[in-house]
């Protein structure tokens, strides 16, 4: 087992962490069961007018005022239809939420400075279609969100984005659900507790602060390997042998059956050594490291990594190259050693 931590840490515990959260239990939310769904129930949905329905409030009190004042009959039959269409509108949005079913998994691991996605499976278990679904990040300014129409009965996905300020792992957090659907009058809302995390790889150094920069880079020694490159002489032919391969001029000449030999030369295999990179900080040496391995990745290379507290056995490949970046991700920023799961 690799000694990597499958959450990130928790956050600090100062003042405005505790405030934050004292507010965020007041809030009911919508938590994921054993099966990793969450399901809104009606005490979880929270309304209020738009703007649009204040001012529509507004309308209906002048009018009212005006009915009342002239004595018009009309005037009080249509504001109260309008009325009427208000309180349906506004059940209406709250309803468009109610028993909603909410799985969110983590994307793709990102690099520090880009977006992390986060998808959310969104189930509707009634026989009513619903519209104007919107998911996005909570309590951040600068989540992004994707709104989407949901037939009757049917899961459809949508995307929600956190910014990965940071290496390591970026926990979803609260995402919210909202709707104004139909008419706008009114906006419904409810949260939903996420304890998925996506992982965030080192942003890398720019180029030429590598491989090259760095000194992060050893040799390992170099050895042959059969291939189809280079003549290395001949063996007695044994059953199974390729046709290709026999020495026909040799057979011709009365010595046998022989089968050539060949020798290709396999790159030398590369070593990423923490302590060889030349950066002033952890930080910076993260960065080195994290460029070397998208160069050496690039260039289709065999390289190994040696962290503080794990040596990563040299190969290629994107298993292999994320394996690299993961452990760089994870690493302790004191540089002394791994973190420990939470």
């Amino acid at each position: 087992m690799w000694p990597f931590p499958e959450r990130s840490p928790g956050p600090d515990n100062g003042p405005g962490e505790l405030l934050r959260r004292w507010f965020r239990s007041l809030a009911r939310s919508a938590r994921p069961g054993s099966d990793g769904v969450a399901r809104i129930e009606p005490r979880q949905v929270y309304i209020l007018p738009t703007r649009f329905g204040l001012m529509y409030a507004v309308m209906l009190i002048a009018m009212l005022l005006g009915s009342n004042n002239y004595g018009s009959n009309p005037g009080f039959l249509l504001t109260f239809l309008l009325a009427g269409l208000g309180m349906a509108a506004l059940f209406q949005t709250w309803k468009n939420l109610l028993r909603l079913e909410i799985a969110i998994r983590p994307g793709e691991p990102v690099f520090k400075g880009n977006r992390a996605k986060f998808i959310a499976g969104i189930t509707n278990t009634q026989a009513q279609p619903r519209a104007g679904i919107r998911l996005r990040a909570a309590d951040t300014r600068e989540a992004t969100g994707e709104t989407v129409d949901l037939p009757a009965r049917a899961t459809v996905e949508a995307i929600f984005e956190r910014k990965a300020a940071r290496r390591g792992w970026l926990p979803a957090g609260r995402a919210q659900v909202e709707s104004t659907f139909p008419l706008g009058l009114f906006r419904a809302w409810a949260y939903i507790e996420s304890d998925v995390s996506c992982l965030v790889y080192p942003g890398p150094a720019e180029r030429g602060d590598g491989i090259q920069s760095g000194g992060a880079v050893r040799d390992a020694a170099s050895r042959q390997v059969a291939g189809d490159d280079d003549f290395a002489g001949h063996r007695p032919r044994q059953e199974g042998d390729a046709a290709m391969h026999v020495d026909w001029k040799a057979l011709a000449r009365g010595r046998g059956w022989h089968v050539k030999q060949f020798d290709s030369p396999r790159g030398d295999s590369l070593w990423l050594d923490w302590s060889m990179v030349r950066a002033r900080g952890t930080e910076e040496k993260i960065a080195a490291l994290t460029r070397a391995v998208l160069d050496l990745d690039h260039a289709n290379a065999t390289w190994g990594m040696s962290l503080p507290g794990i040596d990563i056995p040299p190969a290629s490949g994107e298993g292999h190259r994320h394996l690299c970046l993961r452990a760089l991700a994870l690493l302790d920023p004191s540089g002394e050693q791994l973190e420990q799961a939470a």
